[in-house]
């Protein structure tokens, strides 16, 4: 237990799905007392010392709200705000402006969260982007078709985990993809998608990573690197990542370099990233920068491969507590390799079964299955469902791949 987060009190801003409840027992393990805004009562009362609860969509609304309780609750002093759910990275920002908390101030959020605004600050202050445009009718797509470099990559300005993102081949492609996105969106469950506009950017070759980064006081205390499979394309969907990265140590330092000056021009000094990049042949581009913690596997990995417990530092940087300089060996503790069980079609789930003889395996780190039988699947352009992962380990990243396919043989599934 951390004795300098012990009794310490921060406002948490969504519980998030079941699978997230790792998070706020680490929290809890640290001593802290949590605060929660959350349209509900969950799963998550047990680990929650007091609940707000609102719509974290109305702004205005949830920050009135915690306002109430602040008033209501004088005797306890929130000394941080932070989020780990992309949707509530703007209402955070609002209530680092409002209360003064450590963190990233709206007017910078805003500009990062949307993706075109992004991509227009990047070509204002010299960080490298593909060309773009917004969309909005057909004189746009003329437009593109006749000034952009196929192949294209159309997505809402605000959108999350990769959905309505369609990688384009052709000029009959793209008016066929922008007429289906424009005519479906509007039922995304998620009411910041519906929101958001559609914009279109020439397509980066090259590798991609994700760059886990904890800044604090203007310096960037850690960063590590994680190379992602290649996508399965037109869509986007993520398959797998090995940490650490495999890539050379030149193109590792143009990734770094890239996102410390992005970071810098964005004057964000206090926080933790997941920063999305690719590695090209020209150097390193930015793909997006979200502003919290990376979702599914990235804290284990990180904690894995480097020692680095990103919910802990996390917290101590929301609640302006020294973190320390963070150590890292020149070599990881492990490699790590993930992959997730993807439906190859929406439908329902027949079987999924799994040889129970694979947890006793010794290179298994991590296995999860959000699934079971007779649920509903969907796989792209109807959803982004994925049924599970495993997380395996290993001395090095040939001998995590060769544990990676052994591990695969003991799952079987079927979509009806």
């Amino acid at each position: 237990m951390s004795e300098t987060l012990h009794g310490k009190t921060i406002l948490i801003l969504n519980t998030g799905p079941h699978e997230k409840r790792f998070i706020l027992e680490r929290l809890k393990e640290l001593g802290l007392n949590l605060v929660v805004v959350n349209k509900t009562k969950n799963w998550a009362e047990d680990c929650i010392d007091h609940w707000v609860i609102t719509d974290n969509e109305d702004h205005d609304r949830a920050l009135q709200d915690i306002a109430n309780f602040m008033k209501v609750h004088s005797e306890i002093k929130i000394g941080g705000v932070m989020t780990f759910w992309e949707h509530d990275v703007l209402l955070a920002s609002k209530l680092v402006d409002k209360y003064g908390f450590k963190g990233i101030s709206w007017k910078v959020a805003n500009k990062v969260r949307n993706k075109y605004l992004f991509r227009e600050f990047c070509g204002q202050h010299d960080i490298p982007a593909p060309k773009h445009k917004l969309i909005t009718n057909e004189v746009d797509l003329k437009y593109v078709s006749e000034n952009f470099t196929f192949p294209l990559v159309m997505k809402p300005t605000l959108g999350a985990a990769s959905c309505w993102v369609v990688k384009i081949e052709s000029q009959a492609d793209l008016k066929k993809t922008f007429e289906f996105i424009k005519s479906n969106i509007n039922s995304d469950e998620e009411k910041f998608i519906r929101e958001s506009e559609l914009f279109v950017e020439e397509y980066i070759d090259g590798n991609e990573v994700d760059m886990d980064i904890l800044i604090q006081g203007g310096e960037i205390r850690y960063y590590s690197i994680t190379d992602n499979f290649k996508t399965q394309e037109p869509y986007f969907v993520e398959t797998g990542q090995i940490i650490p990265s495999i890539l050379s140590k030149k193109r590792q330092n143009e990734l770094f370099v890239m996102a410390k000056d992005t970071l810098s021009k964005l004057h964000i000094t206090d926080g933790c990233m997941h920063f999305e990049a690719k590695s090209s042949e020209h150097g390193a581009v930015p793909i997006e920068v979200n502003l919290r913690m990376g979702g599914d596997e990235v804290w284990s990995f990180v904690k894995g491969a480097w020692g680095c417990d990103l919910v802990e530092n996390a917290a101590k940087i929301a609640l302006g507590i020294d973190m320390g300089e963070i150590k890292r060996g020149l070599k990881p503790l492990t490699y790590l390799m993930g992959k997730y069980f993807l439906p190859n079609k929406s439908g329902v789930l027949a079987y999924c079964n799994l040889d129970e003889r694979v947890r006793q395996k010794k290179y298994l780190y991590d296995l999860q299955l959000f699934w079971k039988k007779g649920d509903k699947v969907m796989a792209p352009p109807d959803g982004y469902d994925y049924l599970g992962w495993v997380t395996v380990k290993g001395d090095n990243a040939q001998e995590a791949e060769s544990n990676m396919q052994d591990a695969f043989n003991h799952l079987s599934y079927k979509i009806i």
